[in-house]
């Protein structure tokens, strides 16, 4: 018996922030690394995973754990746990990435100590 096929579109858009993260590589390769289009690029990436990844995903797994509980007894156990553990598997994991993307962001637009060395002399 299909169920919980309204969650589906709402994952899907986890993806939103893909093209800015794929125009990311490609600026690299591009010999753009650390241009003003890429800083851009990278705060749209980084406010598009914030807000579509990290907020509304949590708000639909909480949605999703809540018809899980309200309906569960219509789907084997073992089948609500393993949409539970998976779940909280991806918002870890999201969390953990949009940690290493915010560094990855630091590195590469921060000054490096040899541009401040230059700067004060």
């Amino acid at each position: 018996r299909p169920s919980l096929q309204y969650y589906g579109a709402s994952f899907i858009m986890f993806e939103a922030s893909t093209i800015f993260l794929n125009m990311n590589w490609w600026m690299d390769k591009l010999g753009m690394t650390g241009s003003r289009l890429q800083l851009y690029n990278a705060c749209t990436l980084l406010f598009l995973y914030l807000t579509v990844r990290l907020i509304f995903g949590v708000y639909m797994s909480y949605h999703l754990f809540a018809d899980l509980d309200a309906n569960g007894s219509s789907m084997p156990i073992v089948l609500r746990y393993f949409y539970r553990i998976a779940n909280y598997s991806i918002i870890l994991l999201s969390y953990y990435w949009f940690y290493l993307m915010i560094a990855a962001v630091r590195k590469r637009f921060s000054p490096s100590k040899t541009d401040k060395a230059i700067k004060t002399e």
